[in-house]
């Protein structure tokens, strides 16, 4: 780990969530107009792939249920929802994954 991780990382700690928020969205939004397409792409793959189950930790299903009803709308005003392959992206997960709410 870079020394400039560590700066940032014990610098994000002392921040309030709301800080966090906004210094997110400003560097997020600026570091990633200087990506291509393609790599911004694969970069939000990952950072949702990496870190859903830690932001997800110790929320049960009422909650998710809750947070899953307040994000739908959001992600579907960003997609075209007639293009995508709900049937072929769920096939694969019935009976492959426990979820991670019945873990918690």
């Amino acid at each position: 780990m870079s020394l400039k991780t560590k700066l940032a990382r014990q610098f994000v700690r002392r921040l309030s969530p709301q800080d966090v928020l906004e210094l997110a969205g400003e560097g997020v939004r600026e570091w990633m107009a200087r990506l291509s397409v393609e790599e911004r792409a694969a970069f939000l793959g990952r950072l949702v792939e990496e870190n859903l189950s830690a932001a997800l930790q110790g929320l049960g299903r009422e909650e998710r249920t809750t947070l899953m009803n307040s994000l739908l709308p959001l992600v579907a005003r960003h997609f075209p929802l007639g293009d995508l392959d709900i049937l072929g992206a769920f096939a694969d997960f019935e009976g492959s994954h426990k979820p991670d709410w019945e873990e918690s």
